[in-house]
Parts: structure tokens; sequence; C-alpha cells
């Protein structure tokens, strides 16, 4: 009966250790970082851009730059002499750009195309542009190349990571041979590469 009381006494104890930790210990945590982003605000942006550093637990898209990736070697269906993929994110709303060439961009052309984007481009219909979720550090896209075809459509999805993105890029199409809805990976863990434009 001792061993009983024991083993309950320990319960109590790390669930009352438990509350304390949940209700006091990682609230004065969140007022200690607001009151660090009201002091000195260029360390906590520093912070906020170092995700390994980073004292929240949710993860962003940033909207100052562009993410870029580049390939160039053996792919999934041979040897690819150079591919690129750049991806603009502004308001809910992500826009792509692709060139069948390894892609360096400076800071002056990385500004130049966050700057031709804040016309309005990424709010149009386009097989360019699309929605993306956000769930925790998974993000979630689909570019449709028409419209009118549901079922056909890229489909990126991974994970927001400290220096860029981790993405599958995964090609969904009806096959008619099949007659039946088929998929095709293209890549997979493309690292997207944040290159901000300031």
């Amino acid at each position: 009966m001792g061993t009983f009381f024991a083993v309950l006494g320990i319960a109590f104890a790390l669930f009352i250790l438990k509350f304390i930790y949940d209700n006091f210990l990682t609230d004065n945590a969140e007022k200690a970082w607001q009151k660090l982003k009201e002091r000195d605000p260029q360390v906590a942006q520093m912070i906020e851009q170092n995700q390994g550093l980073n004292l929240k637990t949710n993860y962003r898209i940033r909207e100052d730059g562009l993410y870029l990736w580049t390939f160039q070697g053996n792919g999934p269906n041979g040897y690819i002499a150079g591919i690129s993929m750049g991806l603009v994110f502004q308001n809910g709303r992500v826009g792509k750009f692709e060139a069948e060439f390894v892609v360096a961009l400076s800071k002056e052309e990385v500004r130049q195309v966050i700057q031709s984007t804040t016309t309005g481009y990424l709010q149009e219909v386009s097989p360019d542009t699309a929605d993306y979720d956000v769930d925790g550090k998974g993000l979630f896209i689909r570019f449709y190349p028409d419209p009118q075809k549901p079922n056909t459509y890229l489909e990126l999805v991974g994970e927001i990571t400290a220096k860029g993105l981790r993405l599958d890029l995964t090609q969904h199409f009806i096959n008619y041979l099949k007659a039946d809805l088929d998929s095709q990976v293209l890549f997979k863990g493309a690292e997207f590469i944040f290159l901000p434009a300031y």
C-alpha cells in the first residue's frame, strides 16, 4: 500500500511541476521575447531570420526576397544540364518562374523581381501563380497550368527550413493510356535557398 501512495505522490508532483512550467515558465519566455522585440528590434529580427535560434515555434514565409532552387546533374529522369525555379511570396499568394539553365541572381536582380511582382501580378489567375498553405513548418502549393483541368497540376510539398524551403516537386496529370489519374515525382528534397532583396 505504501508503494501505491509513493507512485501516486510522484505522479501528483510531476503534474504540479508540469502545471507550473506550462503556466509560468513558458509564459515568461514569451514575455521576455516581446520585451526583446521592443527593446532591440534589430537583434530580434536577426534571431527570427536565423531559424536555428528562433525562440518562436511558428515558421513563416518571408516576403522580402525570393526562394531559388537550381539543379545540375543526374535527376530522376537522366542528366540535367541545368534547371532553376524561383518562388516569390506576397499576401497569401506565390508566383513561380522557371529556367532551363542554372540561374544566379544578384541582390539588385532579386530586388527587381520583387518590385515586378508588386504590380498585382500574383493576384492574377495564371499557371505561374497560386495560393499556398502553411501548417506549422509544412508548406503546400499547387500550380494549375489549365484551370479547366483541376486534376492536372504541379504540386510542391515540403517544409520551411532555416535557410529556405525543402520541397518535393510532383507533377499530377491524366494518363490517357491508363484512363486514370497519375503522378510523377520530378524531384525529392529540392532545397530552395532564400535570397533577400534588401
